[in-house]
């Protein structure tokens, strides 16, 4: 009987032991987790954030390149314009040269650059292009931050250390959110 009495105990103690080192190992193996989980979210807030300053960036560096590329046209429609009002001036400047001004217009006139024009209309579009590209990747990280936060069981650690969902600042215009609100958009003239 005492033999059997000390199986008993051994086996009980052996039970106690393994149920606490499994126990602990559950606790560091949620421990590991939970950490993972909330470096995950952090690295996704800050490519968020950084993601936000960058479009920001492209934003104003979209502005500046579409305005010094239409500045370039101007200076060129301004030299332009010096040329041809200088020729006839020359041309209506003394008494003698009255009779030049018919001439004149049979001469040729300088040719407008029209290259400027191209490469303007390719800054724009590139630009605008590559301003929208980076609208949707903030967007994905926008979404992917969203899935960390909703998605069990991952969702119930974050809520526990009160994470938020990060508001981002989508660049739109007046005209598209009137066109989302109504559902409607009819409006096709180019020349407003």
């Amino acid at each position: 009987m005492e033999t059997e009495k000390k199986w008993y105990e051994k086996t009980g103690c052996l039970i106690g032991i393994a149920g606490a080192i499994l126990a602990g190992l559950f606790l560091v193996i949620m421990f590991f987790w939970t950490v993972g989980v909330y470096n995950g979210e952090a690295r996704m807030r800050n490519a968020i954030v950084a993601k936000q300053k960058d479009n920001t960036s492209e934003f104003d560096s979209m502005w500046k390149k579409i305005d010094q590329v239409a500045q370039v046209t101007d200076m060129q429609k301004e030299a332009l314009k010096d040329i041809i009002v200088s020729h006839a001036k020359a041309r209506t400047g003394t008494e003698e040269n009255k009779n030049l001004l018919m001439k004149w217009v049979q001469e040729s006139v300088p040719n407008v650059d029209q290259s400027t024009f191209t490469k303007l209309m390719n800054v724009i579009t590139s630009s605008r292009d590559g301003f929208a590209f980076r609208q949707k990747e903030l967007l994905d990280l926008s979404r992917e931050h969203n899935n960390l936060l909703t998605v069990f069981p991952g969702s119930m650690v974050l809520s526990i250390l009160g994470k938020q969902p990060i508001d981002v600042t989508i660049v739109t215009s007046t005209r598209t959110e009137n066109v989302f609100k109504t559902g409607k958009d009819d409006d096709v003239n180019l020349r407003k």
